[in-house]
């Protein structure tokens, strides 16, 4: 089916998608200023630490359980403006100098972020076309790394407090403006330029004039009535098919949880006192925006990559590579934090090598993990699957999080990269055996993947019966 114009479906992506951005700023809001919350708000161990930095994906999984309960019922449109407040209220809260207060905003912000996960990828898998979704999809991704950039440069006016015992904050309440300035933004665009619900959920509620407009608004008009009565098709089958096959959404919940335990939230979310453990805190400023410049371009690149070589190969061999850098960080940080090494060349080395290997891994991972699990989950998953998985992501997110500083403090760094990295070495070999290619594929045709496994166990099963 042709669309009527590429630069068209682009502003429709980013109309959908811009809120992403501020998502990804309030993901890592903590990460610059850490030294100065801590004094701020009175931090003083690694477990209110911990609770801090967890309760925004705290929030971020009851945002997903929230999603399961009106993700059928309610407009796709209803719940990017939900999101949008959220977001909103959630970041201007954090100018209270309370403890308690700063979580519970972080945690209303957790809130919006956790239902961006599930409405955005969820809307544009309905409204992008099937031959550009692979490019389109990936611009939410761009966003993702885009507001990371902003966060990042951001930072850079937090100067260092180290034996300090007060802080000046009065630079926070400029910090905390780009995500709320982003999601006025998207919900002005979504009111004048962007007026369409998804044409599913259109036909799904028996509007089918709504979904005629969305469609004649994108695609050619000789292919309008087509598109219409597959969509109807479509929702037919969902309503009679309520059910996915069990590998299948195994498989989308199994990668949501290689996701969280590849280590992106923690390393992210700490990459400035990581290297800071290694460098000054200026450096370390510097090396973070050059972290998220890398992030931005790769995720740019991946998009690309997916659309080229599809999911699985590039994702099976992202993965090894992860593995790898992973555990080698994890010895290199070893030997630094060793107190028995006195080489000063070697552990000269080993710094370099350490900034080295943390800059290859955000290029691997944004180039091929990153990019393509949050394309490929909503490709084979959708409703309150899609939901499901991502509740089990954000639940590892918590938990890894929390415990990040905690292991950190009380064992060393080393630990939490040799985690990361058998974790990925898991993921690889699970990745080989049952992920599927779903490039440039329709509904019908990525449930005919599953269907040909289930019509042979079935076959199987009546025969060994007979």
């Amino acid at each position: 089916m042709s669309y009527k114009s590429f630069q068209q479906c682009l502003l429709m992506t980013y109309s959908v998608a811009l809120a992403t951005f501020s998502f990804a700023y309030n993901s890592y809001l903590i990460n610059g200023p850490l030294d100065h919350i801590r004094i701020w708000i009175n931090i003083e161990s690694s477990f209110k630490e911990g609770a801090m930095m967890t309760s925004f994906n705290f929030g971020g999984l009851v945002g997903c359980i929230i999603g399961i309960l009106i993700v059928k019922s309610t407009s796709r449109r209803l719940m990017l403006y939900l999101i949008d407040a959220l977001l909103i209220i959630g970041t201007a809260g954090l100018n209270i100098q309370n403890y308690q207060t700063f979580i519970f905003f972080r945690m209303i912000a957790g809130i919006g972020s956790g239902l961006t996960t599930l409405v955005t990828p969820m809307f544009l898998k309905e409204i992008i076309p099937t031959q550009i979704y692979g490019v389109l999809g990936g611009q939410n991704l761009v966003l993702l790394s885009l507001g990371t950039i902003v966060q990042s440069f951001c930072a850079l006016g937090f100067k260092d407090v180290k034996g300090q015992t007060s802080v000046d904050m009065s630079y926070w309440r400029f910090y905390l403006l780009p995500p709320i300035i982003i999601c006025i933004t998207r919900s002005l665009l979504l009111k004048f330029y962007f007026p369409y619900e998804s044409p599913i959920f259109s036909i799904q509620k028996g509007n089918v004039q709504a979904a005629e407009e969305f469609l004649e608004h994108i695609y050619q008009d000789e292919d309008v009535s087509k598109l219409k009565q597959d969509i109807e098709n479509l929702v037919n089958k969902r309503n009679v098919e309520k059910t996915l096959p069990g590998a299948r959404v195994f498989l989308g919940i199994m990668i949501n949880i290689f996701y969280s335990n590849s280590g992106i939230t923690p390393i992210i979310s700490y990459s400035t006192k990581i290297f800071q453990q290694v460098t000054t805190i200026k450096v370390a400023q510097i090396l973070t925006i050059g972290m998220s410049i890398i992030k931005f371009i790769f995720y740019s690149t991946g998009a690309q990559l997916t659309q080229k070589f599809g999911r699985r190969m590039p994702l099976i061999i992202g993965t090894g590579i992860l593995c790898a850098v992973l555990i080698s960080t994890g010895l290199s940080s070893s030997i630094n934090d060793n107190q028995e090494y006195n080489d000063t060349t070697l552990k000269s080395i080993v710094v370099v090598y350490i900034v080295i290997a943390i800059y290859l891994y955000f290029g691997v991972f944004f180039n091929t993990f990153g990019a393509i699990i949050p394309l490929y989950t909503p490709e084979i998953l959708s409703g309150i699957y899609l939901t499901v998985a991502l509740i089990f992501q954000w639940s590892f997110n918590i938990t890894i999080t929390f415990l990040f500083p905690v292991i950190r403090d009380s064992f060393g760094m080393c630990y939490t990269f040799y985690y990361f990295g058998i974790m990925m070495g898991v993921a690889t070999i699970y990745f080989i055996m049952f992920v599927k290619e779903t490039k440039n594929l329709d509904d019908k045709e990525i449930d005919a993947l599953w269907q040909i496994k289930t019509s042979k166990v079935r076959d199987e099963k009546e025969n060994l019966i007979q």
